[in-house]
């Protein structure tokens, strides 16, 4: 083998050893690169992190829109070590039975909402619609993600035309909070959820 040719063979070879070596950054997630709106609701509600230093902070500091939203009449509690906070409707309150379509009524249980949803510099916000198990599969996962585009339509019109900000799940009966079976069982599956997640921007005023 001809000395040329030698060394195309080792600097093909080290090229091919150097590929083959896991960047430091291999594995990690790049959370610039996070879409809210293609991961699933676990991911999103997990999405951004708190730092461990700043956890008591921003559970504090959330406690003041839980108690802002609990006064204004909302079933709330926080989850995700209190970093989170999340609202739960009725579904009857918003919706009649097998409809997608909002009750006029829904207009005063959604509206004091609307200005915690505009705060997207604040707050990311998921909503997940949920139904009893009434039905098949697929009809379940269609009126729920139908209400759930309903509803992000209904607040999207309350600011101002713009994105609403709201990622919208229709989850169907596949997290159900208790037995199917009784009426006030039932009634409590079918329900929405608001949850309002701290975004990075929160979190860099809450460390200052």
């Amino acid at each position: 083998m001809s000395l040329l040719n030698l060394l195309r063979l080792s600097l093909t070879l080290f090229v091919a050893l150097l590929c083959a070596v896991p960047s430091p950054a291999a594995g990690k997630k790049d959370t610039h690169d996070f879409d809210p709106f293609t991961a699933g609701i676990e991911e999103n509600i997990k999405t951004p992190a708190v730092p461990e230093k700043l956890k008591e902070r921003v559970a504090a500091a959330m406690t003041k829109l839980q108690n802002t939203l609990a006064n204004a009449g909302y079933k709330v509690e926080k989850v995700r070590d209190g970093e989170v906070v999340m609202v739960t409707i009725e579904a009857s309150k918003l919706f009649g039975a097998n409809s997608t379509e909002l009750r006029e009524k829904a207009s005063s249980v959604l509206m004091p909402l609307v200005p915690y949803v505009r705060r997207t510099d604040n707050y990311k916000v998921v909503l997940a619609v949920h139904s009893d198990d009434t039905g098949d599969v697929r009809y379940a996962d269609s009126l729920t993600a139908d209400r759930a585009s309903a509803i992000d339509g209904f607040i999207t019109s309350k600011t101002g035309g713009g994105e609403s900000g709201i990622i919208p799940y229709g989850l169907g009966f596949d997290e159900p909070v208790a037995p199917n079976s009784g009426i006030r069982n039932r009634a409590a599956n079918r329900r929405v959820e608001f949850y309002f997640i701290p975004t990075a921007e929160f979190i860099s005023k809450v460390k200052k």
